[in-house]
């Protein structure tokens, strides 16, 4: 791990993703991520921003804020803002609002673009995992958000669901695409089924 994230740090991140109402963005989960990023390492531009942004972009997390990332980025700046580059708190933070806002943001640097696609599969890419995985991952963001009543959980997540079936491709990178598509939108497909038969 990087020599500038200490062990309070760590322990402070570790803690934090143990927290109970969290069922799916755990330290497994962010485990999983990191060894994405090992099985693709020479296609990350920017590896320690990559890293920081897996780490912090759920170390705050309130099923009911719309607020989480903003505040995982004052966390991430705030415990190691004073021994890290700014430049790479600003890139980790643009990969961290990639995730929260589902999207490649918007700038002239192609190696930006191409790490926040990254990120974005690795995100996504339970939705193309074994049906038994992808059926996990589903209760999952279930309990996260069991403070919605059944009805209006299903019509979100339907609605969700529908929105990337009509995306040209769920996945950005030719490998996650050729992986993982084609699996997804079965699973996707199914999902709303079910959730529309509920």
């Amino acid at each position: 791990m990087m020599t500038f994230l200490t062990s309070e740090t760590l322990a402070d991140l570790r803690r934090r993703y143990a927290e109970p109402h969290r069922k799916l963005h755990t330290w497994e989960r962010v485990t999983e991520l990191l060894r994405f990023a090992e099985d693709v390492v020479n296609g990350i531009a920017e590896r320690p921003a990559f890293i920081l942004a897996i780490l912090f972009h759920k170390a705050v997390f309130e099923p009911r804020a719309i607020d989480s990332a903003a505040r995982s980025v004052d966390l991430m700046r705030v415990s190691i803002g004073k021994t890290v580059p700014a430049r790479m708190l600003d890139r980790a933070e643009a990969l961290i609002r990639s995730i929260d806002e589902r999207e490649i943001p918007e700038t002239d640097d192609p190696s930006l673009r191409g790490d926040a696609a990254l990120l974005l599969d690795f995100d996504n890419a339970l939705l193309g995992s074994d049906a038994r995985r992808f059926a996990e991952y589903e209760m999952a963001l279930r309990e996260e958000a069991a403070h919605l009543p059944a009805e209006r959980y299903g019509m979100a997540r339907s609605t969700a669901l529908q929105m990337l079936l009509w995306k040209d491709r769920i996945f950005l990178t030719d490998r996650f695409y050729l992986e993982r598509e084609k699996r997804a939108r079965r699973n996707i497909e199914d999902a709303i089924a079910h959730l529309e038969a509920a």
